[in-house]
C-alpha cells in the first residue's frame, strides 16, 4: 500500500475516494483556456505582472492533470504529491500579483505622501511573505504523502502553518489597502484640482484588488479549515468541496483579472 501506517491519533490516507476524471479534465481545460487568454493579454499589454498569474494557471493545469493520473491509480505517490503541491501553491502566484498591484495603485493615485510606507515596500513585504508561504506549503505538501507516519504528520502541520501565514498575510494586506484608501479619500477631498479620470482609475484598481483578494482569501480559509479538520474529516473525504471552494473561486479570480484588466490602468499611467 502507498499510504503510511495509521495510529490511534492519526488516521491518514492519500485519497478516500477515486478522483473524478471528468472533474479533473474540466478543471484542466478551464485553466488551460485562461492561460491562453493571459498569454494573449500579456503579449498585447507587455505588463510583466501578468506572468505571475500565468505561472499560477500553469500550476493549476499541472495539478488537475495529476489528478487525472490519480483517477487511474489513487494509490500512486507521484501524482498525489504533484496535484497536492501544485494546487496548493498555484494561488500564491495570484496573490503575488495582487500584492504588487497595491504599490502600483499608490503610485497611480499619487498617494506616496499619505501611504504609511513607500509603495515599493508594500510589494517587498507582502511578496516576501508570499514567497515564504510558497516554500512552507510546498515543503509540507511534498512530504505529506510519504510512507513514514511521522513525516505525514509533520507535512500536514507544515501545510497548516503555511496556510495560516497566507491567511494572515492577506488580512494585513486588506487592512493596508483599506487604510490607504481612507487616507487617499481624505486627501482627494482637499485637492479639488485633481482630475476625475485619475480618481476613477485608482479607485477601480482598489475595488478590483478587493474583489480578487476576497476570492483568494476565501479559498485560503477553506484550505486552512480543510487541513485543520484532519485527513479523515468531511472536507477532504468529499471531493466536491475541492471544486466548489478551490477550483471555482480561483478560476473566477483569474477571470476578473482578465476582464477588468487592472494592469491597463498602470500601463496608461506609466505612459504619461
Amino acid at each position: 500500500m502507498a499510504n503510511p501506517p495509521k495510529s490511534a491519533q492519526f488516521d491518514w490516507a492519500m485519497y478516500r475516494y477515486i478522483p473524478s476524471l471528468a472533474g479533473a479534465i474540466i478543471g484542466m481545460i478551464i485553466f488551460f483556456i485562461l492561460s491562453l487568454l493571459l498569454l494573449w493579454q500579456w503579449l498585447r499589454l507587455r505588463n510583466h505582472i501578468l506572468i505571475f498569474v500565468l505561472v499560477g494557471t500553469i500550476c493549476e493545469i499541472g495539478g488537475y492533470a495529476a489528478r487525472m493520473d490519480s483517477h487511474f491509480n489513487n494509490e500512486a505517490w507521484a501524482p498525489f504529491i504533484t496535484q497536492g503541491t501544485l494546487l496548493l501553491v498555484g494561488p500564491l502566484f495570484f496573490a503575488a500579483t495582487i500584492y504588487m498591484m497595491l504599490g502600483r495603485t499608490i503610485v497611480l493615485a499619487g498617494g506616496e505622501d499619505v501611504s504609511l510606507i513607500k509603495s515599493r515596500w508594500y510589494t517587498r513585504i507582502f511578496v516576501g511573505a508570499d514567497i515564504c508561504t510558497l516554500i512552507i506549503q510546498g515543503l509540507g505538501a511534498s512530504i505529506t504523502g510519504t510512507m513514514k507516519l511521522s513525516l505525514a504528520i509533520a507535512g500536514e502541520k507544515i501545510v497548516i502553518a503555511g496556510l495560516s501565514l497566507q491567511v494572515a498575510t492577506f488580512v494585513f494586506f486588506l487592512i493596508a489597502a483599506v487604510d490607504f484608501q481612507i487616507r487617499m479619500e481624505c486627501k482627494k477631498k482637499m485637492e479639488a484640482s485633481l482630475s476625475t479620470a485619475t480618481n476613477s482609475n485608482w479607485r477601480k484598481m482598489l475595488w478590483i484588488l478587493y474583489s480578487v483578494s476576497s476570492l483568494v482569501l476565501f479559498r485560503c480559509v477553506f484550505r486552512l479549515i480543510e487541513y485543520a479538520m484532519g485527513n479523515a474529516a468531511y472536507l477532504i473525504v468529499h471531493e466536491w468541496t475541492l471544486y466548489v471552494f478551490d477550483t471555482t473561486p480561483m478560476s473566477l479570480a483569474v477571470v476578473l483579472l482578465l476582464v477588468l484588466q487592472p494592469t491597463k490602468y498602470v500601463a496608461k499611467e506609466c505612459k504619461k
